[in-house]
């Protein structure tokens, strides 16, 4: 009985969500500066995120960067790619997730200098795939997740910290926040990769989401505490 238990736990989280595609864009300011665009679908078990700086921000660091997520059941991803342009950095790679072993292969189309294999925990997900799956997990006012950030495995605590009323493009919305506390697991040192998502996992700083308090959980704003001031995200139009 036990055996057939697993084996339908399995079928399940390799079974792809399909899901009505969403939308969301987003503004990523900076002492109130529009510095950064960001694009998110999230359609047939596939996240696609592209990122671009501004007209002011690519002054002074220019960024055209792209990532995609391919998950199973519960935001699990199988295949994550970055490809990363920020004019003195490139990157093209794939991660495959190997959860039967518990390993990940990373695999770059610029050197095979890159290329890697590393250990996970067997609910790993990328920094977007943990996004979407925080979502829905915040009906507990408290828990973890594990978030694979350029081959270092973080094991982040989230608890549900209260309710608030916000001002958004989207008008006055009603949000769960919610607060990210990270704390290293691997015993790597940090690799250099993209600003957006590497800076965004810090055992010294706290990320904080409003998710709106509806069926939805559309991430509607975040901040996340950098000295000597905070990195802003707000979103600025959603379709489904």
């Amino acid at each position: 009985m036990n055996h057939k238990f697993i084996l339908i736990a399995v079928i399940i989280l390799l079974i792809p969500v399909f899901v009505c595609a969403e939308s969301f864009d987003i503004s990523i300011k900076y002492l109130g500066i529009s510095v950064v665009k960001v694009k998110i679908t999230n359609e047939d078990s596939t996240l696609s995120v592209q990122t671009r700086s501004t007209f002011i921000a690519s002054i002074a660091s220019n960024m055209s960067n792209q990532y995609t997520s391919e998950y199973t059941g519960n935001y699990l991803p199988f295949t994550y790619q970055k490809q990363i342009n920020q004019g003195d950095y490139f990157e093209d790679r794939i991660v495959k997730y190997d959860r039967q072993h518990l390993t990940a292969q990373r695999i770059s189309s610029i050197s095979s200098e890159r290329n890697s294999e590393y250990e996970i925990k067997s609910e790993s997900r990328d920094f977007f795939s943990a996004l979407f799956y925080l979502r829905e997990a915040i009906d507990e006012t408290e828990g973890e997740m594990w978030v694979d950030a350029n081959k270092l495995i973080w094991n982040v605590q989230y608890t549900v910290i209260g309710k608030e009323i916000i001002s958004t493009k989207l008008g006055k919305i009603n949000t769960i926040k919610v607060k990210l506390n990270f704390q290293k697991y691997s015993n790597r040192e940090k690799e250099r990769s993209d600003m957006l998502t590497n800076n965004l996992v810090n055992e010294e700083r706290s990320l904080i989401f409003w998710f709106s308090d509806d069926e939805q959980r559309l991430p509607v704003k975040a901040k996340f505490l950098m000295k000597p001031f905070a990195v802003v995200w707000k979103l600025n139009s959603y379709k489904k």
